[in-house]
């Protein structure tokens, strides 16, 4: 058996033989220059979507791209349209092959970092899910090769979870559950959300006000847009950088792929009218700062940053606190989702949401179906732990 990423590139010709069925095509994209082409189709089929998340977006997974790829993997981006009309999208990295025999399992994985991205699914119009079937075809038709492909961390109501909970399915997959994610949903009637909370915490948030309003010519700004995306970048990460984060050498500005990705993904989504700036900032010094993207009704929090010195009056919760008394102002955001699960979200009476891996297996006839069986059973619970625990290391 042969074990290696050294030969990806052979493995993953250029183009190769596939018809796909009911007049359907499937666009191959594997540079930066031809995937943005397709990003406003992008744009357009994830507002359609049941999992409208940064996560499946072109800003986001575009910037990934870029700037995360190790010398050692290759990336793809799949499209499936019918006509001019775009029906699907998948994007994915080949990370490690096993030949034997002259036959090659191929394994992908969507495009994840434990800090930045999760829940990257194979994009699809509501009620098409089955347009990941069209995707693994594909794949499944690179001469001697079978594709294994891996999800991280996946809500229920992402495309491949509801292909894969439907009775009937031509896929074969393995899931299991991986963590949570917390979110806050949203009636518009900000005095009821707050008056939900426990006295305590709410005694607290107004002894910090009390301490924020002795600092001099404090500032809340809400989907700021008057500053540049660049100006916004650098205020944020200053912040966030001044912060434990900073400390640990985990921040964004410590890392300077993870500076561009976000630098990259932010003007992006600013095209599209997405980004959400969100700040608190006193003289000329950003204290606490939120990096949001609210798309159709869900603003999503994927990064905060708060500078230590001002810890005496918790800038970060009274930031979010006014974000979320903002959002029943506007009337515009049905939930705020924090894409994490942190002891802090406790006090904010958040509701939490089970994310899954999923490892979708080769199309080989009765092997794939036992395979299943034999992974999802509990007897196996111990392999199938092994087996997980090695592919999250691709």
């Amino acid at each position: 058996m042969n074990i290696g990423k050294h030969n990806l590139g052979k493995l993953l010709p250029e183009r190769w033989e596939f018809n796909p069925p009911d007049n359907m095509r499937i666009v191959d994209v594997r540079s930066i220059q031809e995937l943005e082409p397709h990003a406003d189709a992008w744009a357009d089929l994830l507002l359609q979507s049941t999992a409208a998340s940064p996560m499946l977006s072109y800003p986001l997974i575009s910037a990934f791209f870029e700037t995360q790829i190790l010398p050692s993997e290759t990336w793809l981006c799949l499209f499936a349209y019918k006509g001019e009309r775009l029906f699907g999208v998948f994007p994915l990295i080949a990370v490690k092959s096993f030949s034997m025999f002259g036959l090659s399992l191929l394994c992908f994985k969507t495009p994840y970092n434990v800090f930045h991205t999760s829940a990257v699914d194979c994009l699809t119009l509501r009620g098409r899910e089955e347009i990941l079937e069209l995707f693994v075809d594909y794949l499944s038709c690179i001469p001697w090769t079978w594709p294994l492909i891996r999800f991280r961390e996946m809500p229920d109501h992402s495309p491949s979870m509801l292909y894969m909970n439907r009775p009937r399915k031509k896929l074969r997959a393995i899931k299991k559950l991986s963590r949570g994610e917390n979110y806050i949903p949203l009636s518009g009637d900000y005095e009821k959300y707050h008056a939900d909370l426990s006295s305590g915490f709410q005694r607290q948030l107004k002894r910090r006000t009390r301490k924020l309003a002795g600092l001099e010519d404090v500032r809340f700004f809400f989907r700021e847009d008057k500053r540049s995306s660049a100006e916004n970048m650098k205020r944020f990460e200053d912040a966030e950088d001044r912060g434990w984060k900073g400390t640990k050498k985990s921040s964004i500005k410590a890392v300077a792929a993870n500076s561009r990705l976000h630098a990259i993904a932010a003007e992006r989504f600013q095209k599209y009218g997405w980004m959400e700036w969100n700040f608190l900032e006193t003289g000329d010094k950003t204290i606490t700062a939120q990096y949001g993207i609210r798309i159709n009704r869900t603003l999503y929090l994927l990064k905060i940053g708060y500078d230590e010195e001002y810890s005496f009056c918790t800038p970060g919760n009274l930031l979010f606190n006014k974000v979320i008394e903002n959002a029943c102002r506007e009337g515009d955001v049905d939930e705020i989702n924090c894409v994490a699960d942190c002891d802090w979200h406790k006090n904010w009476g958040m509701k939490k949401r089970l994310l899954y891996d999923l490892i979708v297996l080769p199309r080989i006839p009765i092997f794939s179906a036992l395979l299943t069986q034999i992974l999802n059973s509990k007897i196996v619970q111990k392999f199938y732990g092994e087996f997980n625990n090695w592919f999250k290391k691709l």
